[in-house]
């Protein structure tokens, strides 16, 4: 939670308890009866919202949300951001312990219920260990002013993040309602999705925790309205969009950041598909048609934001000579186990175009496995390569809905440029 030094946690208020009806007359017995079958939904020890603070080593805590579902028997639940949800594969509750799994990332979130709050850890399996996190969950709506306490920092800001080598400049887009703050950070890797907090007299708290990404973006305008933070332990300066196109560095274009090493070149790649069989881009099946290839995997957000994407593509232009392949870097280091995750990922998404393992996240993998780039830096990639197998466009990152504008704008670039290709023109 944050500390004096930081924004007040939201105010949290009680659900109202449930009143033991009185002994009415025989003709209100059946009004009796609703309200207290409503009263005993609204006891379900389990069943509901939950306001979750992942445990960090230094406050202030990751801020999110668990919401259960019961349906008899029936125990599951989702990971809650806002609009985004994570949802659990499957789950249960034996009366103490709250259990959900969500196998397409390998992990499981376990939690004790006593007095009314939820205790516990999010368990993940990566390669050959664990990251385990730790949170508690308790009842209770963050409820938020609806009258401004300060400066309103809604529109487009860029993020100068971090220093020296570690230097980074970033996109975010925030939108103010009162004291509600909601928005998003774009690293050319990808956006960070919708995260959620608070500004109170120019102090602001935003945060997210999806199973994967736990992000914390904190921090205050000061008197010239520059915003001074924090964001994983990294010194933020922020300028609204228009002030900081005049006065510094820009994030880089995702259009140009990776590049071939040799455009002349036809574009390279193979896997293996989820039978164990080795694909490779001298197949029949590519040859003479625009190729997309996404470098993705299963453990990485904003490859499930496009993964739906390129399905309603492959979809709409398979007929006119469009192949989409998607190459997908898993992190456990088991082949058994990563194949079973593509085929978990393309039940969820419905995927029929080729999708391959092609190697795993050990570092360096990308630069064993795809030597023909230059400058990899974002899962996913997506790369679109010509009938004559050249390639003619690279983008980096893949901005989500929580982007909105650019979300859309995306999604249209994609479908023009295929078009453009299928027609012999150039992207």
């Amino acid at each position: 939670m944050p500390t004096a030094a930081q924004p007040a946690a939201p105010r949290r208020v009680r659900r109202p308890f449930c009143l033991g009806a009185p002994e009415f007359a025989l003709l209100a017995l059946a009004a009796v009866l609703l309200a207290f079958t409503g009263c005993q939904k609204a006891q379900d020890p389990i069943a509901g919202l939950w306001q979750a603070e992942l445990l960090t080593e230094h406050p202030p805590d990751i801020a999110f949300q668990i919401d259960v579902t019961r349906d008899g028997d029936r125990v599951t639940g989702a990971l809650v951001n806002g609009p985004d949800r994570e949802e659990a594969s499957s789950g249960s509750f034996d009366g103490k312990t709250l259990t959900l799994k969500f196998n397409i990332y390998g992990a499981e979130l376990k939690a004790d219920l006593a007095d009314g709050k939820l205790t516990g850890e999010f368990i993940r399996q990566r390669a050959n260990s664990q990251s385990v996190r730790k949170f508690r969950a308790g009842r209770g709506i963050p409820t938020y002013s609806t009258a401004a306490s300060g400066p309103d920092i809604t529109g487009d800001w860029i993020l100068e993040v971090g220093e020296g080598e570690g230097h980074r400049v970033w996109s975010a887009s925030f939108k103010q309602e009162g004291e509600k703050l909601t928005g998003t950070v774009i690293p050319v890797s990808g956006d960070w999705g919708a995260i959620t907090g608070y500004i109170r007299n120019g102090e602001f708290y935003l945060s997210r925790f999806d199973g994967i990404r736990a992000l914390l973006l904190t921090g205050k305008l000061d008197a010239n309205g520059v915003i001074e933070g924090m964001a994983g332990g990294r010194k933020v300066i922020g300028r609204r969009a228009g002030a900081a196109s005049a006065q510094g560095p820009q994030p880089p274009d995702p259009g140009t950041y990776t590049k071939m090493k040799n455009p002349a070149e036809p574009f390279r790649f193979e896997g293996i598909d989820l039978e164990g069989k080795p694909v490779k881009s001298g197949d029949p099946r590519f040859q003479g048609k625009v190729l997309v290839v996404t470098i993705t995997g299963t453990w990485c957000p904003n490859c499930h934001d496009e993964a739906p994407v390129l399905v309603d593509l492959y979809n709409k232009y398979k007929s006119q000579g469009l192949e989409v392949v998607a190459l997908a870097y898993e992190a456990s280091g088991s082949q058994a186990q990563d194949l079973e995750k593509l085929r978990l990922y393309r039940e969820q998404y419905g995927i029929d175009f080729p999708l391959l393992l092609a190697g795993t996240t050990a570092q360096g993998e990308i630069e064993r496995t795809l030597p023909q780039l230059e400058n990899f830096g974002a899962y996913p990639t997506t790369i679109y390569v010509g009938r004559d197998g050249k390639v003619q466009y690279i983008h980096a990152g893949f901005e989500s809905k929580a982007t909105g504008e650019r979300h859309q704008k995306l999604v249209g670039e994609m479908d023009h440029r295929i078009q453009t290709m299928l027609a012999g023109g150039k992207s």
